[in-house]
């Protein structure tokens, strides 16, 4: 036993700390920074505008002449189904009505969820977009025939306005496939 009775440590000695050794990391390689795709990303932008402009205008189109392309569908309908009620053929072209406005409006919010994610340089982007803009050329592709039997109304503006904005939704489309394998 010590003489002060107590079972203390004894006083820590304080050393100086050791100097700390100079480390640097470096990565094993260099990342590039990723370049700028402008061009598909301005092409893809521009062409889905134009797809865009081309849906308000359809829509404006059918909106304007809605009594016209209605009776023109209900005689179209009507003629294609012997069988069918009125009220039938009636609900038959308003269900196609609703689900093309239905379809264009899913079509270009997805288009936007796209853009804006390949604003902000996200891979997943480019697929989104195609897969929009197939989405797209065969919404158009279908509204042109569904409106095939109302075409003459508006100066035509039903039967080449959906072909117009096939066209440019295969352009946008294109467009987000390059911008895809040039990010590879």
């Amino acid at each position: 036993m010590t003489d002060s009775g107590s079972h203390r440590r004894p006083e820590p000695v304080v050393r100086p700390q050791p100097e700390r050794p100079k480390i640097v990391v470096e990565p094993l390689r260099v990342r590039p920074e990723p370049t700028r795709s402008g061009g598909s990303t301005v092409v893809s932008l521009g062409a889905w505008a134009v797809v865009a402009a081309i849906l308000i205008g359809l829509a404006a189109v059918v909106a304007l002449n809605y009594d016209a392309v209605r009776a023109a569908l209900d005689i179209a309908v009507s003629q294609n189904s012997s069988g069918a009620t009125r009220s039938e053929v009636d609900d038959t072209v308003t269900a196609t009505l609703l689900g093309s406005a239905a379809a264009a409006a899913v079509l270009i919010l997805v288009a936007g969820v796209g853009l804006t994610l390949a604003a902000s340089r996200r891979g997943v982007s480019g697929v989104i977009l195609m897969a929009a803009g197939l989405a797209t050329i065969g919404a158009f592709v279908l509204f042109w025939s569904f409106m095939s039997d109302a075409a003459d109304i508006a100066a035509g503006a039903l039967r080449w306005g959906p072909l117009a904005g096939a066209a440019v939704a295969a352009i946008a489309t294109v467009a987000a496939a390059g911008a895809v394998l040039t990010r590879r």
